[in-house]
């Protein structure tokens, strides 16, 4: 594990700080929701005791044509385009009706799923067609419409007076028939004044032409046919509540059997809120407060809040009946928090019952989102947040920060000292750090060091020609000593015994000088790209030419091989291994060159009969100054053991690797040089 990564995790360890501050935040949050639940409760007492003294409607049951009031007009044209938002009652399958009051008048909207319509026609009796019944009545009078058409468009209403058992054209009724894709609509509009308790509206369908038509759908639910209680809210009862209502405040009174008897909040009409421009600032926001409420949630108890989802909707409930056992309704006041489906909030719902001589009479539900709890621990959690990101990143971005720099001093004092030495073994300079600090010291330490092995390294390099240098003088007084003895009679043996020896030094002394001369070449030789073929086969050639003692062949199986280097440093190569393999081939022996490709190298060889490689050499035959001769031979040449030595020089100088071994066979030594592809 990297140093820099072993303080990020140390510094990983500030996340404490927010995990606490966000614990503390949310028993602030529930410590805030207890409270807002008793305030809601004592004015929800204050406020039922006033709604007592208001005379409430007796309970209507079950059986209820309820009918919500909307806040804006509805244009009869028998289209739905204003009913997109109403809630839906199904009558039948695929009829469906939809009420509404505006002002003075109650708007229905009936929708049949069809592929076939009876118009009515004018030579047969309206109940051939396909025709709607709509009736109202208080228990002692009752009143009828019939409602049938020749085709799409406004029709004209009939009211059935039943003791004449006629129609009779009625003013009472708007009503539009309008053809869709799917059937047909009926829209009605009636003045509430011409209306009794009791609604019912029937639709009948004509099964075959000529045929009566039959019932097929009814709005009828009251088990006792007598038609179902008209309840609307009560617009009395508005100014009672329309005080408490705020933003965040909704108020409603509802019957026991959870219908709502006051005016509500109009959901359905009040125009959406236009969306916060899109802006990065608003996103940021946006983000943010989502992040905030996330991390509440997840702190937040299992059981804190009611499992059942509600909407805002749900709440108000302006279109319908409330689903009693969703709410808390029960004969004691009670308060509760519920998930809204919508942007993640929390809403509180109380429910006061209110009674009338001890019967219970209704309930009265306060609900209060709490956007202004959210905003406060939103607040709350975004200064604890800020100032933990804010600490936690300058924590991590000075730690990383020195991680990097620490790291960076140490790759960079790694580089520096791998580059003071280079592969061919020449020292750089090395500039030391300026630091006081311990990477400093090192780096100094390292400075003094290179500077003493590039000393060594350049007392090494110099040594052969040193030592070349100062033998010269020596051995050429000799030589002239010598020379002069020879005139000397009885001394001629002596004289060729030295001479011998000196003449071996000076073949050593040449060899120095050639390594150092070819450590200089190699140095200074700007490489180019050549084909090794032609070299190897022209090479060859001159080898059976210089020394026709031993017989030369070749085996090259690559069409061409190109190389980056030297041609002259490789000629020189073969030269040394074909001019050491010649000095252990005993005459009329064979000697190879050859060229393969081996995996993704090639491989230059030299292979010669003879004597093997012995056992004591193996790893170090190509250094300097060694020698696989055991004894001198008369009528040898001098051996310094320089020769192998310059054929790895210029190996590595091309990339390559020199190896010898000994053939399979024991009849002789290979020499092999891997170059790259």
């Amino acid at each position: 594990m990297g140093l820099r990564t072993q303080l990020l995790l140390v510094s990983l360890t500030t996340l404490l700080l927010p995990w606490a501050g966000c614990h503390y935040v949310q028993e602030m949050e529930q410590a805030l929701r207890q409270n807002q639940s008793q305030a809601l409760l004592q004015q929800a007492r204050l406020l039922g005791q006033l709604v007592q003294t208001a005379d409430l409607p007796p309970d209507p049951g079950s059986a209820v044509f309820y009918t919500p009031r909307r806040y804006q007009p509805v244009q009869v044209d028998g289209y739905d385009d204003d009913w997109q938002n109403h809630l839906s009652t199904t009558l039948a399958p695929g009829v469906s009706l939809q009420k509404a009051l505006y002002n003075d008048h109650l708007y229905l909207l009936l929708k049949v799923a069809t592929d076939r319509i009876q118009y009515h026609d004018p030579g047969l009796d309206f109940s051939h067609s396909d025709h709607l019944r709509f009736t109202t009545h208080d228990g002692q009078e009752q009143r009828q419409w019939v409602l049938f058409t020749s085709g799409p468009g406004q029709l004209q209403a009939y009211q059935w007076l039943r003791q004449r058992r006629e129609l009779h054209p009625s003013q009472a009724l708007k009503v539009w028939w309008q053809e869709t894709h799917s059937g047909f609509n009926v829209e009605i509009r009636i003045a509430t004044r011409a209306l009794k308790d009791h609604l019912v509206l029937d639709l009948y369908r004509a099964q075959q032409a000529g045929q009566p038509a039959v019932k097929t759908a009814s709005s009828r639910t009251s088990p006792s046919g007598q038609g179902d209680r008209w309840l609307q809210p009560i617009p009395a009862l508005a100014g009672l509540l329309q005080d408490q209502r705020t933003h965040q405040l909704d108020a409603v009174l509802v019957s026991p059997q959870g219908w709502p008897l006051s005016p509500q909040r109009d959901w359905v009409s009040q125009p959406p809120e236009l969306p916060s421009p899109t802006t990065p600032e608003n996103l940021l926001n946006e983000g943010m407060s989502r992040f905030y409420r996330l991390l509440i949630d997840l702190l937040t108890p299992r059981g804190s809040q009611s499992p059942w989802p509600l909407s805002e909707e749900e709440l108000s409930h302006a279109q319908g009946r409330f689903e009693v056992e969703r709410l808390p309704l029960t004969d004691t006041a009670r308060a509760g928090w519920y998930q809204l489906q919508d942007q993640r909030r929390s809403a509180l719902l109380v429910s006061q019952p209110l009674y009338d001589g001890g019967t219970l009479s209704g309930y009265l539900l306060l609900s209060q989102t709490g956007d202004a709890l959210i905003s406060l621990t939103n607040d709350a959690l975004r200064r604890v947040t800020h100032l933990t990101l804010g600490v936690l990143g300058l924590v991590i971005a000075t730690l990383v920060t020195f991680a990097s720099s620490l790291s960076w001093r140490i790759r960079k004092l790694k580089r520096s000292a791998e580059d003071a030495i280079s592969t061919d073994g020449k020292v750089h300079p090395f500039q030391p750090s300026r630091h006081a600090d311990e990477i400093g010291d090192l780096s100094r330490s390292y400075h003094h060091l290179l500077q003493r092995v590039q000393g060594y390294t350049e007392y090494l390099e110099t040594l052969n020609g040193k030592l070349a240098h100062e033998l010269r003088t020596p051995l050429a007084i000799v030589k002239s000593s010598l020379e002069l003895a020879q005139s000397c009679p009885g001394q001629t043996e002596y004289l060729q015994r030295a001479e011998a020896g000196i003449e071996r030094l000076r073949q050593i002394l040449s060899a120095m000088s050639e390594a150092s001369r070819v450590e200089q070449t190699i140095q200074h030789t700007e490489h180019r790209e050549f084909d090794l073929v032609p070299l190897i086969q022209g090479l060859a050639a001159a080898y059976s030419d210089a020394y026709p003692e031993h017989h030369f062949s070749t085996d090259i199986r690559l069409p061409r091989a190109l190389l980056q280097g030297s041609p002259e440093l490789m000629a020189q190569l073969l030269d040394k291994l074909v001019d050491n393999a010649r000095s252990f081939t005993p005459p009329g022996a064979g000697i190879s060159l050859g060229l393969e490709q081996s995996g993704h190298q090639r491989l230059l060889w030299v292979r010669n009969q003879g004597s093997q490689l012995p056992d004591r050499l193996q790893g170090q035959l190509f250094d300097s100054l060694v020698s696989r001769r055991d004894q001198q031979q008369k009528g040898d040449t001098p051996h310094l053991g320089l020769g192998l030595y310059i054929v790895r020089l210029i190996a590595e100088a091309h990339h390559g690797q020199v190896q010898a071994r000994n053939l399979p066979d024991g009849g002789g030594v290979e020499f092999s040089i891997q170059l790259p592809d």
